[in-house]
């Protein structure tokens, strides 16, 4: 059995293009991050290898998409230092601490102040600034009935929209907007099944845009009414695009997709609903790089981290256990530098499914 802890899994057009041109940094347009939260944390160093040394050198730009974790992550991408932006989240998010039952005003304030944190004083000029990562911050805009922080309105609300997407993704078009946060001069990406309003990010809507990327619904408050954008109350990106359906307009070239699985699932709502796993065509131009379920298991309690652990763990079990998901996570780095400087990556591409 293999104990090799990345593997890297492609389409049919990018296994072509791999096989015809090997692979490089040249291959890719679009970087894809998707929500999850601590799961990011089995990916936190291969984004510090990604950002600083794989894409370190002169190349055409290239248009980040993420929803909430993978949102958090791209602003660490491009500021003038990602490895200290990204150890800044690491750090963040693991040490987060609350009251023994903390309510959706104290949630989002600790969000609050990792955002601040993963920023500092300079990132959201760095990050509009960037000519290398065109950053684009996806989050919803919520309609009638879940426009507002009301629990029991807003939880029936979330169950009609519930029912509603298990019938047709169309319809969480009824509750919620895609909205994008960009940076350069237009956006590099676009959703023909149902176009995002678009917001140009700016140091006055930085802040308020990445937090309203992970801001999940029933657990955190939204973030209204921010500069530059519609009125209303926005939301978690995830609840429409979790690990997105891919037949988004992008660049031209190849998405690398550094992922905590195999699988994609493209809304929130979608979780259970395995069938709405994304395959075929719309994974031909994909390279996916996540952990082996043999890297997994060797994880503290055999799992990758998530929210659950906020239950189900202490305070100290789960700063003890998602540190050392990252220390555990320099493997996979480690496997993914070595190959690429030794001119292997290739020969570790697999197909996708």
């Amino acid at each position: 059995m293999s104990t090799a802890p990345l593997q890297i899994l492609a389409g049919s057009n990018a296994r072509a293009r791999i096989e015809t041109e090997g692979f490089h940094p040249g291959l890719f347009h679009t970087l894809l991050g998707a929500s999850g939260g601590p799961k990011w944390f089995v990916l936190s160093r291969l984004d510090r290898v990604l950002a600083t040394e794989f894409f370190a050198g002169p190349r055409s730009p290239i248009a980040c998409l993420g929803s909430s974790i993978g949102s958090w992550r791209h602003a660490c991408y491009a500021q003038t230092d990602p490895a200290a932006a990204l150890a800044r989240l690491e750090h963040c998010y693991i040490h987060q601490q609350y009251s023994d039952k903390p309510d959706r005003h104290e949630i989002s304030r600790v969000a609050r102040g990792c955002v601040e944190h993963i920023l500092g004083e300079h990132g959201a000029q760095q990050i509009i600034d960037n000519p290398n990562w065109h950053t684009h911050i996806l989050s919803v805009r919520s309609r009638w009935p879940v426009a507002h922080d009301a629990t029991v309105p807003l939880a029936l609300g979330l169950g009609a929209c519930a029912l509603g997407n298990a019938v047709s993704r169309r319809l969480l078009d009824g509750f919620f907007q895609r909205a994008l946060f960009y940076s350069g001069d237009r956006s590099a990406v676009d959703f023909p099944d149902t176009a995002a309003e678009l917001t140009r990010l700016s140091t006055a809507n930085m802040h308020q845009a990445i937090l309203s990327s992970g801001s999940i619904p029933l657990i955190m408050e939204g973030v209204r009414d921010i500069p530059g954008a519609p009125p209303g109350a926005y939301r978690d990106g995830g609840i429409t695009d979790y690990h997105f359906d891919l037949r988004f307009q992008r660049p031209q070239g190849l998405i690398l997709y550094p992922h905590f699985y195999r699988h994609i699932t493209p809304g929130w709502y979608d979780k259970p609903l395995r069938w709405r796993r994304i395959t075929g065509a719309a994974l031909s131009d994909v390279v996916i790089l996540s952990p082996t379920d043999e890297f997994v298991a060797s994880l503290p309690y055999g799992k990758i981290p998530d929210r659950n652990d906020f239950q189900q763990l202490t305070e100290q079990q789960r700063i003890t256990c998602w540190t050392r998901v990252c220390e555990l996570s320099e493997r996979i780095a480690e496997t993914f530098a070595e190959a690429w400087q030794k001119g292997s990556l290739a020969q570790l591409v697999q197909p996708l499914p």
